[in-house]
């Protein structure tokens, strides 16, 4: 056997070190694989990373450019725009909301919608098409819109989903559907001239593209189609948005910066007078003899709808001796539970009161989490905010 290993060590080339033979595993050193080449960093690459970007921005551009066009010249659509913003307008003013709904990317874009309009003080909520078929489609109710966003407008899942939504619900659909000898599956059966007395409405937003995202970048790849739909989204929710506000005499940029105390954009607010909320404002619970002698409960589901249907930011007063703050209330999921058991009334004696002059900066090293300041206005009255705005 000696022999045989001296052969094979002749046959070795001269510069193998034979002392690495009789080293332990241990003791024997790795040889470090190969490193990974370096990216190319030439002008060529570099070139033609920054050539495809400015194609994409390019063709982005004139896909909002093409889109501005068309509401800006189509009768048809400019009508679909306006009839869109009355019907949303209607829903908002008699309770109602906005339900978007979308599959895959489109359904990315429904959040955003989503999130835009309830920044904007309005009413709206997602609603995932497959989780509607599992018991979700209950959240829609009398008086609600249906928002449905689909480029090729025929989605499976949503033209299963408008099949077992009620024949008065209006629906508008944002889709750059285009056979014109055909209806568009997302609002069949639907009339795009209803007016909302009496006919189903089914409305088209279209959302067209210059060429499909297959021929411009030769991937299917959702990209211009969701810039494009997300552009008329914000459209939507700003025309509706200064439609609703006007009517109810208010200023949309008043609302939106209610609703932000917190960021960048609250940080703009300096000092607590402009973050509360005025007492004049608040819906107020009416507590009579009979709830003080316990023949009548006051439930937390009467303060949600006095919130719901206010402007107070979701304050409630109870009486003239108690608060319902915004959290409190989100916070409980049985709306049957009377308001004292629920633990949502933050009485009088507890309020934290501080000057509405003062910075809400300088406010944090006097509030602690979780209370109820009344803030002080400079020339009488008096607001209300949760220190967890400020803190």
């Amino acid at each position: 056997m000696a022999g045989n290993l001296f052969q094979t060590l002749q046959t070795l080339p001269s510069n193998f070190n034979c002392t690495s033979i009789t080293k332990t595993p241990a003791e024997t050193s790795l040889v470090s694989p190969p490193s990974t080449p370096p990216l190319e960093t030439g002008i060529a690459n570099s070139e033609s990373i920054l050539d495809l970007a400015v194609h994409v921005l390019h063709t982005e551009t004139e896909s909002l450019s093409h889109l501005t066009k068309l509401y800006k010249t189509s009768p048809s659509a400019r009508t679909a725009f306006v009839k869109s913003v009355q019907c949303i307008v209607r829903s908002l003013s008699t309770h109602g909301k906005v339900i978007f709904s979308g599959m895959g990317k489109s359904g990315k874009i429904t959040q955003k919608m989503v999130a835009t309009m309830n920044s904007l003080g309005l009413m709206s909520c997602d609603l995932h098409p497959t989780e509607a078929m599992h018991g979700d489609i209950g959240i829609i109710r009398p008086n609600d819109v249906l928002v449905l966003v689909s480029y090729s407008g025929k989605t499976e899942e949503l033209v299963k989903l408008l099949s077992h939504v009620r024949s008065q619900t209006p629906v508008i659909a944002m889709t750059a559907y285009s056979n014109k000898d055909e209806e568009c599956p997302i609002i069949a059966g639907r009339d795009e001239n209803g007016t909302g007395d009496g006919k189903d409405i089914g409305i088209i937003l279209p959302t067209p593209l210059l060429e499909r995202e297959e021929v411009t970048f030769g991937v299917p790849a959702p990209t211009t189609s969701t810039t494009v739909t997300m552009a008329l989204g914000d459209a939507l929710a700003l025309a509706v948005a200064d439609t609703m506000h006007h009517i109810e005499g208010k200023r949309t940029g008043d609302v939106f910066h209610s609703f932000h105390p917190g960021g960048a954009i609250g940080s703009s607010k300096r000092v607590l007078a402009d973050w509360a909320v005025n007492v004049n404002d608040m819906p107020v619970l009416k507590l009579n003899s009979e709830y003080a002698e316990g023949k009548r409960r006051a439930k937390v589901g009467d303060c949600l709808m006095l919130a719901f249907r206010s402007t107070a930011n979701g304050w409630v007063r109870v009486g003239d001796w108690g608060v319902v703050p915004p959290r409190r209330l989100k916070a409980v999921e049985d709306p049957d539970l009377d308001v004292k058991e629920a633990n949502i009334v933050v009485e009088k004696g507890q309020w934290v009161v501080l000057d509405g002059s003062m910075k809400a900066d300088d406010a944090k090293g006097v509030v602690k989490k979780g209370q109820v300041i009344e803030v002080k206005f400079e020339g009488g009255g008096s607001g209300f905010l949760e220190s967890d705005a400020v803190i």
